[in-house]
């Protein structure tokens, strides 16, 4: 009988053994598909959107900065005062006198592209339903701040965003590409309420627009910071730019 009750023991022990084994195994491999989803979200989601932000951000403190030093204009923003008139300028315009412009412009429709990404694919995220709605809720601020005073309206921003998308190469267009669209009257068109938003900055009209645009991204940056587990990124490059505060 004791022989039986011993075997019986061993038995269920090596059971128990067998299922606690399957069962920690198990947590690491799900722990180990979190930690991949969860780094797979943050290297094609949030950290290019973290990228735009502060770009844009750096861009626009950098305008508002020139205006107050040299008085109600950036001249640098202003050297068409048409937009039809981008359409006319030579490859060397882009390079040169209009750069600061058109680049601000690109810099801005990149970020719209990766706003509209996240807005599309959120359900794919599996972000927290907290972080879900904190997140969707500061993309609209941010759309909010950027159409308000009659700048660019909310389903062109979106359609700015998809421009920048070269669905056949995977892709986001280069600057180069960006000012061949602009060349062509039929393309820039659609660019047109963009172009505008930056000349009307660079003469010094509606900044309050862009003071509460430059909050918005501030307030996203820090969230993303935070879900991204990185540095405080907008500080971050600011101090790289040898700058301590605005």
């Amino acid at each position: 009988m004791k022989e039986v009750l011993t075997a019986i023991i061993s038995a269920v022990t090596s059971v128990l053994v067998v299922l606690v084994t399957y069962g920690l195994n198990s947590y690491r491999e799900n722990k180990a598909k979190e930690k991949q989803e969860a780094d797979r979200i943050i290297s094609t989601y949030l950290n290019p959107l973290r990228f735009y932000l502060v770009e844009n951000y750096f861009r626009l403190s950098e305008i508002l900065k020139k205006i107050a030093n040299d008085g109600e204009k950036n001249e640098k923003l202003l050297y068409i005062t048409n937009v039809k008139e981008i359409s006319e300028q030579s490859p060397e315009w882009f390079n040169n006198y209009g750069c600061y412009l058109i680049s601000s412009c690109y810099m801005t429709a990149r970020l719209f592209y990766q706003l509209d990404k996240i807005r599309q694919e959120l359900s794919y995220l599996r972000l927290s339903k907290k972080d879900d709605t904190e997140l969707i809720t500061l993309i609209t601020i941010l759309s909010r701040c950027f159409r308000q005073d009659y700048g660019i309206y909310y389903l062109i921003q979106p359609s700015i965003g998809n421009d920048m998308y070269l669905a056949s190469e995977k892709r986001l267009i280069t600057y180069r590409e960006f000012c061949q669209l602009l060349q062509n009257p039929e393309t820039r068109v659609w660019f047109d309420r963009l172009l505008n938003f930056y000349i009307e900055t660079g003469q010094g009209q509606k900044l309050k627009r862009i003071e509460d645009i430059m909050g918005a991204i501030q307030s996203m940056s820090l969230f993303l910071d935070r879900v991204a587990g990185g540095g405080k990124s907008i500080k971050e490059r600011l101090e790289a730019e040898g700058i301590k505060s605005l």
